[in-house]
């Protein structure tokens, strides 16, 4: 059991990806450049960007084996 825990507690350690929580509307695009923009200026390189099952924007980025991940607060319309 311990080995259970200490495996899961590693494994957990190792997945470095943060979601980030802000009141963003990534269906506008000039939102969604000025994160890339400010993002790109502090060394975040944009890796994915993608609509998740809510059919919202959802950007990704990475930054020194950091991965942090925006999702949009809105659904998009299409």
């Amino acid at each position: 059991m311990k080995k259970i825990l200490l495996f899961t507690g590693m494994l957990l350690l190792t997945a470095n990806v943060k979601a980030v929580e802000l009141n963003l509307n990534l269906n506008n695009p000039d939102v969604r450049q000025c994160l890339i923009d400010s993002a790109s200026k502090d060394g975040w390189e944009l890796k994915a960007k993608y609509l998740d099952d809510n059919d919202k924007v959802v950007l990704v980025f990475k930054k020194e084996g950091q991965v942090v991940e925006y999702t949009g607060n809105q659904k998009l319309e299409y």
